[in-house]
């Protein structure tokens, strides 16, 4: 029945695709659920490094937290390691340029991706864009690793909600809000 997640229910009637791996169902289905897109950052001048993230969501009001999902092979990730601290920038339907630059398509890594953007830092001192729709400036309460990626939970020391249309990802594309 995982074949349905992919077809309409006029193609499930003429059967299974063929050969149609379990975790590419999944995959395909998880890209139907609309999500937020946010760079999360850490570290400072050259330290800075940042990604694109689309698996984000709040954890608690009180105390105020969230979660953000990485994978496990990522810079970011071991910089957020390393610093004990990371930004979350909820992206504006006018930065994909930006969500492209911070998912790697651009080439530039580490502190260049930063380049070209301003930047501005809360309690933490992670960097946060300038202009986001909101900001989170979080300590790291905890990781825990699970299979490809990493949940990192955040207690959220400070927060600025700036107003906006938000970036969306769905369907593995950036989309404006409707």
């Amino acid at each position: 029945m995982a074949y349905l997640l992919r077809q309409s229910i006029e193609e499930a009637a003429a059967g299974p695709p063929a050969a149609l791996a379990e975790a590419e169902v999944f995959r395909l289905a998880m890209r139907e659920f609309a999500s937020g897109v946010a760079v999360v950052a850490t570290g400072s001048g050259e330290r800075r490094n940042g990604c694109t993230a689309t698996s984000l969501c709040s954890l608690s009001i009180e105390p105020p937290a969230l979660v953000v999902c990485l994978s496990r092979a990522s810079a970011t990730l071991k910089a957020i390691q390393k610093e004990g601290a990371f930004g979350v920038s909820m992206l504006a339907e006018t930065h994909a340029g930006l969500a492209d630059r911070f998912a790697g398509r651009s080439g530039l890594r580490g502190a260049a991706r930063f380049d070209g953007s301003d930047w501005i830092a809360l309690a933490s001192g992670a960097p946060l864009l300038k202009g986001a729709v909101a900001l989170l400036d979080c300590e790291v309460e905890e990781i825990i690793e699970r299979h490809t990626h990493a949940i990192v939970i955040g207690r959220v020391a400070a927060a600025k909600a700036g107003g906006g249309r938000p970036l969306l990802h769905w369907r593995g594309r950036w989309a404006p809000a409707p």
